[in-house]
């Protein structure tokens, strides 16, 4: 005769709720790889220690394309760039709609620099995205930036019939017409590009150089803008400056170079630009105080000791204008060999 143990149905209940609890434990607790979660890992500082955490967080999950594009920006701050382009191409071959992706792997080729790779991989984009207006513009932009004109002005035109308000596409079809020489077309792109973006700080630096190529006084309106988006661009105060300079306002033109030292003391440019204006208002003594700045930061300034032959010339010394000058064409038939 068998001996059964007959249950209570308080005892199933028990056993029935305990294991439900356990069950759910197990289903909400954390994957680990190595001790690491996946954001943890994305935190670590070293590059080359998350590398080898993403390594081991790939084997548990290798059809994951963010992992892979993880490891390629990680292999990009170690400096290695054909491991960052590796790991992106596996990236994007694993998912081809992240349209960031291709943009960086471009970039990375342009770091390279490998033009025709980073053109490929945006191409690339171009055909799985035909209305992608960036793809194109970029694709143009690298190919403007590397000398292949003609070949820009076709994506060019393509992303400006995809986006004709774009500020970027006119901006990009201004610097393609000043390339080419065609400086009234570059002006109305420019042109449109800041009606686009009025912030466009480039735009207005390039509009005012191409008026004080005319020496068209609407250049400073141009350089006025753009700093006032930036009032530390030392760039647009030296074209400023030149403007003046080339119109024979010195006093106005020494006015803004000596803004661009307040700022920055040792440049070249502007204690260049002072000295020259001092010559032209033949304040001798002053000049040779600038241009002997600009020799003391770099004694190989042809440029400079030139101009110290003129003013010692125009006072009067003529051994010291003659050694200054055998110094500069020296220099200068050095820098021609």
């Amino acid at each position: 005769m068998r001996n059964y143990i007959w249950a209570s149905p308080q005892y199933v209940l028990i056993i029935a709720l305990s294991t439900l609890v356990l069950m759910g434990c197990s289903r909400h607790k954390p994957s680990k790889v190595t001790g690491n979660t996946l954001d943890s890992i994305t935190h670590i500082s070293d590059p080359s220690v998350r590398i080898v955490a993403l390594d081991k967080y790939i084997k548990t999950s290798p059809g994951n394309a963010n992992l892979y594009m993880l490891k390629s920006k990680a292999y990009n701050e170690t400096g290695s760039l054909d491991s960052a382009i590796k790991y992106a191409d596996k990236a994007i071959n694993k998912d081809t709609t992240q349209t960031a992706w291709y943009f960086y792997m471009s970039d990375l080729f342009m770091e390279k620099p490998a033009i025709k790779s980073a053109i490929m991989i945006l191409e690339r984009l171009a055909v799985s995205q035909p209305t992608n207006k960036d793809a194109y513009l970029k694709i143009a932009e690298i190919q403007i930036k590397s000398g292949h004109f003609d070949e820009s002005l076709k994506n060019l035109q393509t992303a400006l019939k995809l986006d004709r308000n774009s500020a970027e596409a006119n901006f990009w079809m201004g610097y393609y017409y000043r390339e080419k020489k065609e400086n009234d077309k570059a002006i109305i792109g420019y042109e449109k590009a800041i009606e686009l973006k009025p912030d466009y700080e480039e735009a207005y630096v390039i509009l005012g150089v191409l008026f004080s190529a005319k020496k068209d006084p609407k250049a400073l309106d141009y350089y006025n803008s753009a700093i006032r988006l930036n009032p530390h661009d030392t760039a647009a105060i030296y074209d400023k400056g030149k403007y003046y300079q080339d119109i024979d306002s010195f006093d106005r033109a020494i006015d803004a170079y000596q803004k661009i030292l307040g700022m920055d003391p040792n440049n070249r440019d502007a204690n260049y630009g002072i000295a020259y204006c001092l010559y032209e208002l033949k304040k001798y003594d002053d000049a040779l105080g600038f241009f002997s700045k600009v020799i003391l930061k770099n004694p190989y300034d042809a440029a400079a000791h030139y101009g110290k032959s003129l003013c010692y010339k125009a006072m009067g010394a003529s051994d010291k204008a003659r050694k200054e000058l055998n110094i500069s064409d020296g220099l200068y038939a050095r820098d021609k060999q």
